[in-house]
């Protein structure tokens, strides 16, 4: 890939309905089996978008986006770690990830 800071090109990955696509399906195949944790989760998406797991900060920082985004669309992660479209966002907020953009 060409190095290049467009910001033309965050807003696409931030608003293209085709990114918000592919976060919703990315959520919904790690949500796919019911027996994993949410750390199994994580490792996944990390595993899938930057090819390592998440360190223990990105990882507690992961879990409290899920909280949070959880109480914003109105649920408890406590109560349901599998809320959808918590797990969308999540996935939407890796793709923006400047190590999901560029290669070093």
């Amino acid at each position: 890939r060409n190095v290049t800071n467009v910001p033309a090109q965050a807003l696409a990955l931030m608003n293209d309905p085709f990114v918000a696509e592919q976060s919703a399906l990315w959520a919904k195949q790690i949500l796919a089996e019911p027996s994993r944790s949410t750390d199994e989760r994580l490792d996944q998406m990390y595993r899938t978008a930057y090819a390592r797991l998440p360190d223990e900060q990105e990882r507690a920082a992961a879990t409290a986006f899920l909280e949070e985004q959880t109480a914003l669309h109105g649920g408890s992660f406590a109560d349901d770690p599998r809320q959808e479209a918590a797990w969308t966002d999540l996935a939407h907020a890796l793709f923006n990830a400047k190590e999901f953009i560029f290669v070093p």
